[in-house]
């Protein structure tokens, strides 16, 4: 994993925290094909749960270097009731939703240079 021009590795000069772990869920296409999908956001938004997935193995392949650095990852999104994994299927919905991630990775940014 790498930011700001900086290779996390064992030689590099400040600690990891080693304990996070990806939440991992199982889902299954319209074709009956199982996938599993890292978990990398869960917000709430105009009142409804949201989870912004993954491909698990793009993601193990991005962490491992195997990955085209061009290609970057597949995101979905997809509407969470009751445990229940639904895609988000309305386009202006996601752009929304994408526009307020957006704009909270804007503030956290903001925050982090005033410190």
């Amino acid at each position: 994993m790498a930011h700001e021009g900086h290779e996390h590795g064992p030689d590099c000069n400040h600690d990891h925290d080693d304990s996070f772990e990806i939440e991992v869920v199982e889902l299954e296409d319209e074709n009956g094909e199982k996938e599993e999908f890292a978990i990398l956001e869960e917000l709430e938004f105009e009142s409804r749960n949201f989870a912004i997935l993954a491909p698990l193995a793009e993601l193990q392949a991005q962490e491992e270097g195997t990955a085209d650095p061009e290609e970057g990852l597949s995101l979905e999104i997809f509407e969470v009731k009751d445990d229940m994994f639904t895609p988000l299927d309305d386009e202006e919905l996601a752009e929304r939703l994408m526009k307020h991630l957006d704009e909270q990775e804007a503030k956290l940014k903001a925050e982090e240079e005033k410190d």
